[in-house]
């Protein structure tokens, strides 16, 4: 799932959060993104972080409910990459990672 902050907001400590409650086996967060967008007839531009976080299709609608309690946004990012393929063992620490291994 991707999903965006702030550039100020705590992304580590959502990110902790996450992997603690097995919501996600690891969240990437990449600092520096600046995002354009339209928002209430206007276009905006702000710093931002991009969460990159890495779960199963099992878990995905306890993370996104956690998501939406946690994030700073009124209308948070959360857009699901559906994964075709992947290493066996990285997906096998996914599972087990989460509480299904």
């Amino acid at each position: 799932m991707l999903t965006t902050v702030g550039a100020d907001f705590d992304a580590p400590s959502l990110a902790r959060t996450l992997v603690e409650e097995r919501l996600a086996a690891c969240v990437s967060i990449l600092p520096g993104v600046v995002s354009v967008y339209r928002w209430q007839d206007g276009i905006e531009q702000d710093r931002e972080q991009q969460l990159l976080v890495k779960t199963t299709p099992e878990r995905l609608t306890a993370l996104e409910a956690r998501l939406r309690e946690l994030h700073p946004y009124d209308v948070p990012e959360l857009l699901v990459l559906d994964v075709k393929r992947g290493g066996e063992a990285y997906l096998a620490w996914l599972r087990e990672s989460v509480g299904e291994g």
